[in-house]
């Protein structure tokens, strides 16, 4: 059985965290389209070093580097 209140700290946490990403993202001028981001997406899906929303290898997030047309995966999946 979860805990009720912990559930909802997590999703009040990553609320934050997507609308930080969101804030962050309008002020780059270089955005992957949005065919290649949801490409690049779905391949994090699959890695075993994502966690959380994030790549413990790099430790950036993965919607924000998955975003930004210039970023490159660090174990070269994409």
């Amino acid at each position: 059985m979860s805990c009720k209140t912990c559930e909802r700290l997590e999703a009040l946490a990553s609320q934050d965290v997507l609308e930080s990403i969101e804030e962050q993202l309008s002020l780059e001028t270089d955005l992957a389209s949005n065919e290649l981001k949801e490409k690049r997406l779905i391949i994090y899906d699959s890695c075993h070093f994502f966690q959380n929303q994030t790549c413990i290898k790099c430790g950036c997030y993965a919607m924000f580097r998955a975003s930004l047309e210039y970023k490159k995966c660090p174990i070269d999946k994409w």
